[in-house]
């Protein structure tokens, strides 16, 4: 729309409602071509100077008495006027809220997925999808920190060869600066490229133009970096830096969960523990919270003791003289046992069978 049709009817239709009395129309029409206005991209500040110039010309043979009148009621047809403009305003913070929630949404629910997911190689794939499509890059690799080297471990549309093991000081790389700085770093010209990464060629031989490193940082370490490449420099040009760094957060830590997950598997594998190693081990622990020398096993043994005795007549024994039977348990200090035979008497044997067996391979 030209700036000179703009004005020809906004004045036009501003006189209409003004002078010629067919309020309800006039609106109508206002609101209408507001919606042309919305459509052929004008802006409130050209309204409103249309606006004012308009009240200048119409008022211009006006006595001088009516003119606040009619400038208080131009006001009313500017509102109708402009009340698309408020209508589409709300409706896009609306949706630009939505939009922000279900992305910081998809964010959290990717990074928990990952986390829940435990096979690296797996994790890897998911990372370096959702890292491309945030990124729109074309090629991507995913080092991980490991004695001071960042090692390639996963890569896309990225030859093998160019994807090169990375010493940490040995000289300057993305990948390196970004982990660094903990910040997105970006190499935009090909002497960048050169100098800062070792790839020269991306998929279907081409040769990338411009290419950024993401930091790999998890709750409690430097997980790793991640290098993307581009074809275009301008593919950089809106790149939202604030989401990749908090998906590549989330990345880190389901990478940094997977790590501490098989360490402990590796330490804390009891599949290979036989009975005997267990009872050495409870040995050793009850020593340690208990203390030294064999007052630290008084109780455990009073009470294994005693029960042993107990076996030897238990089948001898009634049910009638179960009230002694639970004084002598708590004389041994197994307040525990006397509670569950007074609870269930009638299994007052097949309880102490149980207790004595828990307790003969753990005392001394």
């Amino acid at each position: 729309m030209t700036p000179e049709k703009l004005e020809e009817t906004y004045t036009e239709l501003l006189s209409k409602y003004l002078f010629e009395g067919d309020d309800e129309t006039a609106l109508y029409n206002a609101y209408e071509f507001s919606r042309e206005c919305i459509n052929e991209k004008v802006g409130l500040e050209e309204i409103t100077a249309v606006h004012t110039d308009a009240i200048g010309r119409l008022t211009e043979n006006v006595p001088l008495p009516e003119i606040p009148l009619i400038v208080s009621k131009s006001s009313v047809f500017f509102l109708e006027f402009i009340m698309n403009y408020s209508l589409l305003y709300r409706e896009y913070f609306d949706r630009w809220e939505q939009m922000e929630k279900e992305l910081q949404d998809t964010i959290r629910e990717t990074g928990e997925a990952l986390t829940a997911c435990l096979n690296l190689e797996k994790t890897l794939e998911i990372i370096s999808s959702l890292i491309r499509k945030a990124a729109r890059s074309e090629a991507i690799i995913i080092y991980l920190l490991k004695d001071s080297r960042l090692s390639p471990v996963h890569r896309e549309n990225v030859a093998e060869e160019a994807a090169h093991p990375i010493d940490l000081g040995a000289r300057n790389t993305l990948a390196e600066n970004s982990l660094r700085d903990a910040e997105i770093e970006i190499a935009i010209t090909p002497d960048d490229l050169s100098e800062l990464t070792s790839v020269s060629t991306i998929k279907n031989g081409r040769t990338p133009s411009s290419a950024i490193g993401i930091p790999l940082i998890g709750e409690n370490s430097l997980v790793g970096a991640i290098e993307c490449y581009y074809e275009t420099p301008y593919a950089l040009s809106g790149l939202d830096r604030e989401m990749l760094l908090e998906l590549s957060k989330r990345a880190a830590r389901s990478i940094e969960t997977i790590d501490q997950f098989r360490n402990f598997k590796n330490l804390r594998d009891l599949d290979w523990i036989k009975k005997e190693e267990a009872v050495h081990r409870c040995k050793i622990a009850r020593k340690i919270i208990l203390g030294e020398g064999k007052e630290g096993y008084l109780t455990p043994n009073k009470v294994c003791k005693g029960l042993q005795g107990l076996l030897e007549h238990l089948d001898e024994i009634d049910k009638e003289e179960i009230g002694w039977i639970i004084e002598w348990v708590e004389y041994l200090g197994d307040f525990e046992l006397a509670a569950r035979i007074r609870a269930e008497p009638e299994r007052f044997k097949e309880l102490v069978r149980e207790r004595y067996n828990e307790l003969k391979d753990f005392v001394f």
